[in-house]
């Protein structure tokens, strides 16, 4: 029998943000139906990605859908699945290519003379820190133009001008509410990227490396 595939989400108390990631889900699911697809969470909503481990024989493999390695990719999901013989862990999302070119396809078309940023959540993970930093220059290589971070929930000030602002975010959510009401008319606060093809199919290019 194949290894269940543990989609691991983070958890959001936002309607918006969790409908997505059930969406992703089901995309996921969709994508190869023979397979078992089971969602859980890592922090706020349920079932747990501990509830949701099945039985010791049965194998499954956790894929975090997750973009950077911060503190549930490095330490949480490690500690839950410790001593589980046949339960293994995939790599996190980002910044894979995939993931890159579907930040930019929600951005679009960027024109003259707006500031491209990346909005990211903040993470005290130097690990998470590296791997934005990288997905930036990526977005900027595919761009061909400079891409500045973004870390949201702070106090930093938007730069002067108009904005194009991509989204490193898979789902809605309080930080991008706020974000938009923050730039208002000033530019463009693309959508987080959400049901994206190319995001699915690295769904399973994560779960076929380990299993």
């Amino acid at each position: 029998m194949a290894a269940v595939l543990l989609l691991a989400a983070h958890g959001t108390r936002s309607a918006a943000g969790s409908a997505t990631t059930a969406a992703f889900a089901a995309a996921v699911q969709a994508a190869r139906p023979d397979m078992p697809v089971e969602l859980c969470f890592l922090d706020v909503a349920r079932p747990s990605l501990a509830d949701a481990l099945p039985a010791p024989s049965v194998a499954a493999v956790v894929v975090p859908f997750l973009l950077s390695a911060g503190y549930h990719v490095t330490t949480d999901i490690p500690a839950v699945v410790a001593g589980r013989d046949g339960v293994r862990v995939a790599r996190h999302l980002g910044p894979d290519p995939a993931v890159i070119a579907a930040v930019a396809d929600r951005l679009g078309p960027v024109a003259d003379p707006a500031t491209v940023l990346l909005a990211t959540v903040p993470s005290s993970r130097q690990t998470a820190r590296d791997e934005i930093a990288r997905a930036a220059d990526l977005l900027a290589a595919r761009l061909g133009r400079p891409v500045r971070v973004l870390t949201l929930g702070g106090s930093t000030p938007l730069p002067d001008g108009p904005l194009a602002i991509a989204s490193y975010l898979l789902a809605e959510g309080d930080f991008l509410d706020a974000l938009r009401t923050r730039v208002g008319a000033r530019g463009v606060v693309a959508d987080p990227i959400g049901t994206h093809p190319a995001v699915v199919d690295l769904v399973w290019a994560r779960y076929d490396e380990v299993s």
